[in-house]
């Protein structure tokens, strides 16, 4: 597995190049900017991983290849990129054309193509889309979205945004399985989508916890449907549970829910607004526990991806280089002159004590510490070799939250996502190839200080 860098002064000037270079398991570290017509097709399995902010794909011309400015093959991972000005000669131009493969967004930005992302069918494949926008893809045909996935066996979103397709679908998925959970698929008042969420075949679905806003200038009065273009799965199941879904139509033929299956779909625990409850439903439904709002919520139109920056903290907090080991375990809380650290097994050159603010978390009972400074969001993360298992841990401080996995990447790496809701630091820190690398998602700069 190797690293390969692209940007000015690195090891390629295109990201393409990098690519057609690539082998299975290597990560492309892309600076960020602006990297016009630099389309590629991805045959290796691979991370693309945008360093230092959002590394900007433009396509301002008809893509050679007839489909995207990246196609996929493989089981890849792409961070940190946006896709825009996606257009081909048939009108279904995507930032990404999916083919085959597993593959993850993380952190992603979809706009202004002729499809956002349109994903081919492979029954063994899965797409995951987490913290991710889609906005203002479409030709305006009604057929084009922002995004189309095909008969693939798992579409997974989280914590994403979708809204102002151009009068296609904001989401369209023929996945056996779709899971869509605590995002936004929001017309506003200019957006003039069709559906919120079309599963034109049915299949195993799960809407959860999500924000589903109708616009007032929208083609279609159904809000999610189901099945409507037959061929329905035979293990279709319909969960629409804990969201809100909101109507700004006037009309009386608007439907929460079209489902046009035979398979029951459970409604359960949603709020509703600018609905009656006639409109809730059509086809087989159950109903439980809802409730109508009198007013409508505030929708919120912020992005759920940031410029992040990823940073060796080795060179970003000098004072805190190497590999350094506790000299107890129990030593917990907040750091003091007391709570000394020493040099670890492959010669950290960090000596006497950890520096005052920080707080020391002890992983799994080894000698790997998690350093971070919750008044100005400085972290660090220090250990003493690769084989660590991050398990059962947690801060020192209230108020602070970690998740955590073991091979979170499924690549051999381990994972910490952390959040400190006071300071607004948030991020993950990735071990790979014996440095720490911080991943930034929030509001920290990349060496480590607060954003005003």
């Amino acid at each position: 597995m190797n690293i390969l860098t692209v940007g000015p002064g690195q090891q390629y000037s295109t990201i393409s190049a990098a690519i057609d270079a690539s082998q299975d398991g290597d990560t492309i570290e892309v600076q960020a900017g602006t990297y016009t017509n630099d389309f590629a097709t991805i045959n290796t399995n691979i991370t693309l991983q945008g360093v230092g902010g959002m590394v900007n794909m433009v396509c301002t011309e008809q893509i050679p290849n007839g489909k995207a400015i990246f196609i996929t093959n493989g089981d890849d991972t792409i961070n940190n990129f946006s896709f825009s000005g996606a257009q081909v000669a048939d009108s279904n131009g995507a930032g990404i054309r999916y083919q085959a493969g597993n593959l993850i967004l993380n952190n992603d930005y979809f706009h202004d193509n002729q499809e956002g992302l349109l994903g081919a069918s492979n029954p063994t494949g899965t797409i995951t889309i987490n913290s991710t926008e889609f906005d203002h893809n479409g030709t305006g045909d009604g057929q084009t979205h922002n995004l189309y996935v095909g008969e693939i066996g798992n579409l997974t979103i989280n914590n994403s945004y979708f809204h102002d397709a151009i009068v296609g679908h904001e989401i369209k998925s023929r996945a056996d399985n779709t899971i869509i959970e605590n995002s936004r698929i929001q017309d506003g008042s200019t957006g003039t989508a069709s559906y919120s969420i079309d599963l034109p075949n049915g299949g195993n679905a799960l809407i959860q916890n999500n924000v589903i806003e109708k616009g007032p200038l929208s083609q279609n009065p159904s809000i999610i449907a189901i099945g409507e273009e037959g061929s329905v799965y035979d293990n279709t199941s319909i969960q629409i549970v804990g969201n809100q879904i909101l109507n700004d139509l006037s009309s009386s033929s608007v439907l929460a829910v079209n489902n046009r299956t035979n398979t029951t779909a459970q409604i359960t625990d949603n709020q509703f607004w600018g609905l009656s409850p006639d409109q809730i439903a059509a086809g087989p439904n159950t109903q439980s526990i809802n409730q109508f709002l009198d007013s409508k919520p505030t929708l919120d139109t912020t992005s759920p991806w940031n410029t992040a920056a990823s940073v060796d903290l080795q060179s970003t907090l000098p004072l805190l280089t190497g590999d350094i080991a506790v000299q107890s375990s129990a030593a917990m809380g907040i750091a003091t002159d007391q709570h000394s650290a020493t040099s670890g097994s492959d010669g950290g050159n960090l000596q006497g004590s950890v520096p005052d603010g920080y707080q020391m978390v002890g992983l799994g009972g080894s000698c790997d510490i998690l350093l971070p400074n919750p008044t100005t969001g400085d972290v660090a993360e220090l250990r003493s070799d690769n084989r660590m298992t991050f398990s059962d841990i947690g801060w020192a401080s209230p108020g602070w939250e970690v998740a955590s996995a073991t091979t979170l990447n499924g690549d051999g790496t381990n994972d910490i996502v952390f959040d400190f809701p006071g300071s607004g630091a948030v991020g993950a820190l990735m071990i790979n190839d014996g440095h720490a690398t911080w991943t930034l998602l929030s509001s920290t700069t990349p060496d480590g200080t607060k954003q005003a």
